[in-house]
């Protein structure tokens, strides 16, 4: 399954970057933009590639501090499709980074892995209907420590590449008033979410005291749940070299209260990242998650992290 999603990736960015030949081909002969929706045309591709280092060291400091090192990757791209009235959005975001401090284990500081695909069509300027897919989890272990992560305390593995994975497929009505800006709803959604790692449940389940992980019973892999689903994504430059990149999205199951109480609760999901572009090689970003699912803990959980580094857009 890595291989697929990972091949899945490649294709989708693959396409965006033909995207820009195939744009300036066919737009060559359209005058109008009524022209370029007949004739169908790719919008510019937007992809960024960065990496990012951060590091620090003490040697007799006596304000105190710990030496560490951190490293971290982030890959985006979006490519959009029009024709006539009908539209073809695929995304990609990636993100990746571990922290390393003085006598303690190494860590993740994020992991992500979102792929989004989805069709619209208009039935006004500002409306449309949609039918989209889209698939989030993460690449690599995430594993949690007692006493701060010190080398002697006990390790648990309580989450990995699809442990948790959420896979949803929803067909609905969006609002679209401006080209950086859209909002979904979801009527007919459905979502699986899958923990395939036995070991992700077992240390999962004993670390929070839980007799299920991420609503999944034991001996079962997959969690099929139909509900409406709530989008809103924004994505723009909001100053000269600065991009905001802004998604929630919000589950409500439709299981009744007697039969599953707990279901009854939206699940909540927030990405934002800001980028600062230095100059054409150099900038800064800001990433903040926040999730709040009770079938993972009954609290709202959030990571935030600020780096800068090299970045290339294409």
């Amino acid at each position: 399954m890595r291989k697929l999603l990972i091949s899945v990736a490649i294709t989708l960015s693959a396409t965006s970057l033909w995207a820009q030949k195939s744009d300036t081909l066919s737009l060559k002969n359209a005058k109008t933009l009524d022209d370029s929706l007949k004739i169908g045309f790719w919008k510019p591709r937007n992809t960024q590639l960065g990496i990012n280092f951060s590091q620090a060291a003490f040697n007799n400091w006596q304000g105190g501090g710990v030496n560490n090192w951190s490293i971290g990757a982030l890959f985006n791209n979006r490519a959009e499709f029009y024709k006539n009235k009908g539209s073809f959005i695929s995304n990609v975001q990636f993100q990746l980074g571990s922290i390393n401090n003085k006598g303690q284990k190494a860590a993740k500081s994020i992991d992500r892995l979102f792929l989004e695909a989805k069709y619209a069509h208009k039935i006004n300027p500002k409306i449309n209907w949609f039918a989209g897919v889209n698939f989030l989890t993460q690449f690599a272990p995430g594993v949690v420590y007692q006493d701060e992560g010190l080398p002697t305390q006990r390790k648990r593995t309580i989450s990995s590449f699809f442990a948790p994975g959420y896979l949803a497929e929803g067909l609905g009505i969006e609002y679209k008033p401006v080209s950086y800006f859209v909002l979904q709803l979801g009527g007919a959604t459905l979502r699986q979410t899958f923990v395939l790692n036995d070991k992700v449940f077992t240390d999962f389940t004993e670390y929070n005291q839980q007799d299920d992980a991420y609503g999944i019973a034991k001996g079962k892999k997959v969690l099929f749940e139909t509900g409406f689903q709530l989008v809103g994504a924004f994505d723009k430059d909001i100053a000269k070299n600065v991009n905001l990149k802004c998604r929630y999205q919000g589950f409500l199951a439709y299981t009744p209260k007697r039969v599953a109480p707990d279901k009854n609760a939206i699940d909540h999901n927030i990405n934002l990242i800001a980028t600062a572009k230095v100059n054409k090689y150099l900038n800064m970003n800001f990433t903040f998650l926040g999730v709040y699912d009770r079938d993972q803990i009954d609290k709202f959980q959030f990571s935030q992290g600020f780096a800068a580094g090299f970045l290339l857009t294409l």
